[in-house]
């Protein structure tokens, strides 16, 4: 099974319609009754053309700004109008990458060798990147 191409059938297409900062994780949630969300207890960015638009660590700040930077907002603003076209997991992190229309990527940095960095659910698969850079892959309520 390849995983990056099974969320690319789920996701492509769908748009990002919430994102939540929570105490120790990020909710990401494309607009399904279902189970098709994203948390990020890992360090996350969206890069443009231009560079990095927005990182995760970049919440709450201020950079001189009139107030400081909201990401919950910031990242909706980024991502929110643009269709997702791919999805890829890299197989020696774990690293996730969500392309969208425009040639932005939102990228979740599997950064532990112990702790789980993410996970991802769409119906009848939950994936589970582990510490090291490895996956855990659950289909059916079994692990793959």
């Amino acid at each position: 099974m390849d995983v990056g191409e099974s969320l690319t059938a789920h996701f492509g297409g769908r748009h990002l319609v919430r994102v939540t900062g929570r105490e120790f994780d990020w909710n990401f949630s494309f607009g399904d009754a279902v189970a098709s969300g994203l948390s990020a207890e890992c360090p996350w960015r969206i890069i443009h053309a231009n560079g990095i638009a927005f990182a995760s660590s970049d919440d709450g700040h201020q950079f001189g700004l009139a107030a400081p930077l909201d990401g919950e907002k910031v990242a909706l603003s980024l991502l929110g109008e643009k269709p997702i076209e791919r999805v890829a997991i890299r197989s020696d992190t774990g690293d996730l990458s969500i392309w969208f229309s425009g040639n932005v990527l939102l990228e979740i940095l599997n950064v532990s060798s112990g702790y789980e960095g993410w996970n991802i659910g769409i119906p009848r698969l939950s994936i589970v990147a582990t510490g090291g850079g490895g996956l855990a892959i659950f289909a059916n309520g079994h692990e793959n």
